[in-house]
């Protein structure tokens, strides 16, 4: 009886650690890539993104070619559905 209880024990004991141990583990993981998530944001606040000053002429121009683009498709379009 009390080789059973030692052994009943002991399980109980061993089952809790390998339990606790997975969130453990977890915990560890997001701890080591804290300092990576926080050396990223330092990172990206200290450049400052592309400068996309564009003027109104590029703009319009752009606008322009797109256009162009869309009448070129829709002319094709129109072409394949008379076939």
């Amino acid at each position: 009886m009390k080789k059973l209880l030692l052994a009943l024990t002991c399980y109980g004991f061993l089952s809790a650690a390998a339990m606790a141990a997975d969130p453990y583990e977890t915990w560890l993981t997001l701890q080591q890539q804290r300092g990576t998530k926080i050396e990223t944001i330092r990172v990206a606040n200290e450049k400052p993104l592309l400068a996309t000053e564009e003027t109104d002429v590029e703009v319009a121009g752009i606008l322009e070619e797109l256009e162009a683009i869309e009448e070129e498709s829709g002319d094709s379009e129109a072409g394949d559905d008379a076939s």
